[in-house]
């Protein structure tokens, strides 16, 4: 099954878009609660959504773009995809053409991707698709790069942020706990550096990451999904 996608206006939502893209995340996270969903969603710009051949909303990412210290923030917020529907390339696709149209609209400005990830298949998403992305097991985040992530994070966070975790006061936390690893996974050289970073993802606790938006810092993979192709 192939998702469909669109990135929308958060302003343009409808009441229902937001009732289902609720549903969706309470199906993979408890803790979630609705009047902090909308709040959260309304901090951000932009709502990338998938849909099934239904129409139905099969997953969602929300995204915010703003200026700090100079540099182009793309930070990505609430993310789910249906269960039904992982595997599906589209989420990355549709955000990489929306990414690629914000760093056409900067190119005098750096563009970097913020992301925090309580998850191993988010996470993944960083050495899959980018080839110098912070922090990862390949080598140590140079120094004036931490300090740019620690500032940034606790700019975002406030005192929620500490040695490279956002650690929220009222979190969210997967519904299939310290279990979403599959065994195949554990050996997997990013999927263990996640979680040394992060041994309690399952409460909820995120890992700051972060990595620079350009087509010279895209893996093959990367590339294809910009230019549309699958293989």
């Amino acid at each position: 099954m192939s998702l469909k996608s669109n990135v929308i206006e958060i302003s343009a939502l409808t009441g229902q878009n937001k009732k289902n893209m609720y549903e969706l995340m309470t199906k993979v996270y408890y803790g979630e609660n609705w009047d902090r969903f909308l709040s959260d969603m309304s901090q951000k710009d932009y709502a990338l959504v998938l849909y099934d051949e239904n129409s139905k909303i099969a997953g969602f990412t929300t995204i915010e773009v703003f200026e700090f210290e100079g540099k182009i923030i793309i930070y990505s917020g609430d993310t789910v995809v249906d269960e039904n529907s992982r595997g599906d390339i589209e989420l990355m696709r549709a955000w990489w053409r929306f990414s690629y149209t914000v760093q056409t609209k900067h190119p005098d400005k750096k563009v970097l991707w913020f992301l925090i990830s309580k998850g191993w298949r988010t996470y993944k998403f960083f050495p899959m698709f980018l080839k110098e992305i912070y922090p990862t097991y390949k080598y140590d985040t140079p120094k004036e790069i931490q300090d740019f992530m620690d500032r940034l994070s606790a700019s975002k966070f406030g005192d929620c942020y500490k040695n490279g975790l956002v650690i929220p006061k009222d979190p969210d936390m997967l519904k299939s706990g310290k279990y979403d690893i599959p065994e195949k996974r554990t050996a997997d050289f990013d999927v263990k550096f996640f979680l040394e970073k992060n041994p309690e993802f399952y409460k909820g606790k995120e890992l700051v990451c972060l990595a620079e938006l350009s087509v010279s810092n895209l893996t093959k993979a990367g590339l294809r999904l910009l230019h549309g192709v699958n293989g």
